[in-house]
Order: C-alpha cells, then structure tokens, then sequence
C-alpha cells in the first residue's frame, strides 16, 4: 500500500485539490443561495409589527377567514338582487307605425315593457290629427287578457329577441 501511496502521489494530490476546489466551489454557491433567502426572508417580515413568522401567519389566516365571510354575506346578497332584478323591466320593444292612411311619420307606436318573467305592460299611442290616445294593457307570461293589435304583438316579440339573459351559473 505504501509504495501505491509514494508512486501516485502527486496523481492522488491534484485529485485532492481539485475535489477541494469543487467543493469549495459549491459551498460558495450554497452561501449565495443562502442569502438570497435570508434577503428574502427580512424583506417579508422587516415591515411588519410582529414579533416572529408564526404571528404573520396567524394574522394572514385571520384576513383570510374575516374575507371568506365577506365572500359569503357578498354572494348571499348578489343571489338575493338577482331574484329580485327578475322582476325588473328588462325586455323593451318599441314599434312606431301610421295609425291612419292620412297620417304620415309613424308617430303612433306600440311599447313593450316586460321583466324576465314576460310579465309588465304594453302602451299603445295612437296618434291622429284630431288627437293623441294612449292605452296600456297588462302582460302575463307574454300573453293578456286583453285583445292586443298587430303592433302590440309584434313589440312583445322584439322586446323577447332583444333581451339577452346575463345570468350567471351558481
């Protein structure tokens, strides 16, 4: 064993130093890295009023369920308005027509105001030369109880294609 050791001697001592310098080189890299998180580490916790990591957390978690509360009473309410907005008017049609043959720039119209439910009213002026008279019938489910004419009918239909449901899947 010692005459291995005496003729490879100066092999075995560059494979020592270089083993050393890579070694060497990694635990500088390691330093950098350490840091770099040690930075890090200040960086999160240098502005805060608390005394350790565990008190950010804790106080994190806090926020964290105070706004899952928040969440909770914001949708329990956006779901309450949404079933109240149903019954808002949110289907308009308008169709302007000639009343009368003698009467020319469609100044009568029929007008359709309905909620989601196609329930509300449809108002009809008609105008003439002698006057203008307007009517308003009551809508439910998109039909009434009351005889509508061609442009009542045909202002229900576009206040119908023209409404665009925006709700939104729960």
């Amino acid at each position: 064993m010692e005459s291995f050791i005496t003729t490879y001697a100066p092999e075995i001592i560059i494979f020592f130093l270089a083993l050393n310098l890579i070694l060497f080189l990694a635990l500088l890299i390691q330093v950098t890295k350490n840091k770099s998180l040690k930075r890090r580490f200040l960086d999160l916790t240098s502005n805060q009023d608390f005394k350790n990591l565990e008190q950010i957390i804790k106080q994190t978690n806090e926020k964290v369920e105070y706004f899952e509360e928040v969440l909770k009473a914001l949708s329990k309410s956006h779901r309450i308005l949404s079933e109240n907005t149903k019954m808002c008017i949110k289907k308009v049609g308008i169709v302007r027509y000639d009343a009368f043959e003698n009467v020319g720039s469609k100044l009568s119209f029929a007008l359709a105001l309905l909620d989601e439910f196609d329930t509300g009213v449809v108002i009809n002026s008609i105008y003439s030369r002698e006057g203008c008279s307007v009517y308003a019938k009551p809508i439910e489910n998109g039909l009434s109880k009351y005889p509508l004419s061609a442009e009542e009918i045909q202002a229900i239909d576009i206040a119908r294609k023209n409404y665009i449901s925006k709700e939104i899947k729960e």
